[in-house]
């Protein structure tokens, strides 16, 4: 396959992406449905094929996931920590508006999470999600965009596609001007993870940054909106 070509693809999964997350939450008002769609069709079943297809599934797979490195996890817990506390402080300040909270659990509610779902999803969100976005965008698309572009520019394009879809997201709960503030926040954790994917080539290191990040979220929704 042509870098030409393979970047095409890349650029095709990166609004694939978002169209999942769109039909899944705008279309189908379904976070069940939108997570068949962007987990296992996107994250898992696109980066398969595309490794069968061209020949580097196996190789492509271990160097996803590379080798687990001390001194990489103890930073990517640091700044896991640094944005779990932003999440939780940012949260907090957004949630102070009059009815923001009820507005949120109400669309939630309308996504199909309930009281009985809560606690599961909030473990699939925290473990699986961060890992299979991890290993999609930062362990996949990136790892191939670095192929046929520099480092600065492969980070940033990953980084473009990877936030595009939390725009959709944030913009339904906080509406569109805090929604594109959230979205920007989310585009530069996007650039820092894909640079320090450049240091420390494991998965563990940008994982356990995400985890962290997404227990934020996770912790926003317990405490204060259910």
């Amino acid at each position: 396959m042509t870098r030409n070509r393979s970047l095409l693809l890349l650029i095709g999964y990166g609004f694939a992406a978002t169209l999942a997350i769109f039909y899944g939450l705008l279309e189908r008002r379904s976070l069940f449905v939108t997570f068949v769609l962007f987990h296992l069709l996107v994250c898992l079943c696109i980066p398969f094929l595309h490794g069968w297809w061209d020949g580097t599934l196996r190789e492509s797979w271990r160097h996803a996931w590379g080798q687990f490195d001390k001194r990489g996890a103890f930073y990517g817990l640091g700044l896991g920590l640094f944005l779990l506390t932003g999440v939780l402080a940012g949260s907090w300040i957004l949630l102070q508006a009059e009815g923001r909270a009820e507005n949120i659990r109400r669309i939630l509610v309308e996504w199909d999470l309930n009281d009985r779902w809560i606690w599961l999803f909030s473990v699939y969100l925290v473990f699986l999600n961060s890992l299979l976005e991890e290993l999609f965008w930062r362990g996949f698309v990136l790892q191939r965009m670095l192929q046929s572009l520099s480092q600065a520019m492969a980070i940033v394009l990953s980084s473009f596609f990877y936030t595009l879809y939390h725009l959709i997201v944030a913009t339904v709960m906080f509406g569109f001007k805090i929604g594109l503030l959230i979205t920007v926040l989310v585009f530069v954790s996007g650039i820092i993870w894909g640079w320090i994917k450049g240091l420390f080539p494991a998965i563990y290191t940008t994982w356990f940054s995400h985890i962290l990040a997404d227990l934020g979220l996770v912790m926003t929704v317990l405490l204060w909106i259910y």
